[in-house]
């Protein structure tokens, strides 16, 4: 068993990269414009890509905490879960011999397995990374490779699966000592953030992306004017949920687009929620057995039937939200029966974009 573990990290990472950054003009753009792609993909040219990259990596921890990053058994399969950081410091190391970055964490989540049911867990660490980056056709690949793990910690909070905890002390696996393990292999691979032109728009992965290649996208992009949040591809088991951001919306004239897709089950529930009310459900949802019941009205409570391409826009007022996905009869309007034949999971493309109101 093995998570797809993303170190907490899914914003964007690199300040020196972002328009409107106060450094970006002045150090990074213009240096890599000036010097070109052969100039700073030189392997002797490491300390300069490590120069370039310093000024973004004091954005971390900042992006680090503003959302939910995605568990998967493996790179080109479903979401199974989320880990949500709650703490985050990081250091920079800059001299002759140790170019690193630091970063010390901890957090919650919960994920989902055929042996284990729902698991919820809580997990701290601190990883050192050799960080750098390589320029390909526009794009800029950014590496974060493990240089040294320490202090990596697991801890379940929920076991929702009766027969998966007789079957733990029957054999004597200490579920603690387990998760610990699958937290530290997943975080020795690394991560990749692609970046690509001056677009902003961003990929993330697992491992070390070759240059020229890309994560799996479900949905293919055809508007310039709108910000992709989240484009991925999650299963939700029966009486189960998945909540998916929490994303920025930075002012009232802004909304947010969504596109999903459904298979594997006839429909599920698509909630929208402010951040508050969000978070008071998975707070409930990685300790307690059994789906999160809403706390007040969603913003948005629909239906998404399979085989239909579902499309919507939701005028917010500026703030951050969580889409939750609900395939349970604890929230939303439809319901699995209460007891299925076979537990065919709930495969949900979803596209999660932010722009103006039409």
């Amino acid at each position: 068993m093995q998570f797809r573990f993303l170190g907490g990290v899914f914003g964007l990472l690199l300040c020196v990269l972002t328009p409107g950054c106060p450094s970006r003009e002045s150090v990074g753009a213009r240096s890599i414009t000036i010097l070109g792609a052969g100039v700073v993909n030189n392997p002797g040219n490491k300390s300069l890509r490590f120069d370039i990259l310093k000024f973004g990596l004091d954005n971390f921890c900042q992006e680090m905490l503003k959302g939910g990053a995605p568990l998967k058994l493996a790179d080109d399969q479903p979401v199974i879960g989320r880990f949500f950081a709650e703490s985050c410091q990081s250091q920079v190391l800059d001299d002759d011999t140790r170019k690193s970055f630091i970063v010390q964490f901890t957090g919650k989540g919960y994920a989902w397995t055929n042996l284990s049911g729902r698991i919820g867990f809580s997990s701290r660490g601190l990883v050192e990374y050799a960080p750098d980056f390589q320029l390909h056709d526009g794009a800029m690949y950014v590496y974060f490779r493990p240089r040294m793990i320490d202090a990596t910690g697991f801890q379940v909070m929920l076991f929702e699966s009766p027969m998966a905890r007789a079957g733990a002390a029957m054999t004597g696996v200490n579920p603690d000592e387990l998760g610990r393990k699958i937290v530290d292999g997943q975080l020795r691979r690394g991560f990749t953030v692609i970046r690509y032109g001056s677009g902003g728009e961003t990929d993330f992965g697992m491992g070390v992306i070759a240059k020229g290649e890309k994560p799996f996208k479900p949905f293919q992009i055809e508007t310039e004017d709108k910000r992709v949040l989240s484009n991925d591809r999650t299963e939700v088991h029966a009486g189960q949920q998945d909540f998916v951001g929490a994303f920025d919306v930075a002012d009232d004239d802004q909304a947010l687009y969504l596109t999903l897709s459904l298979d594997g089950a006839d429909a599920v529930d698509v909630l929208l929620l402010p951040k508050v009310q969000g978070d008071a459900m998975l707070s409930g949802y990685m300790t307690q057995a059994g789906g999160a019941a809403l706390t007040a009205p969603g913003l948005l409570d629909e239906p998404l039937v399979a085989g239909q391409l579902w499309k919507r826009y939701v005028s917010v007022p500026k703030g951050r939200y969580y889409v939750v996905l609900d395939n349970s009869g604890a929230a939303g309007r439809s319901a699995p029966p209460a007891t299925p034949l076979d537990d065919r999971a709930a495969k949900v493309d979803y596209l999660v974009m932010v722009g103006e109101k039409p």
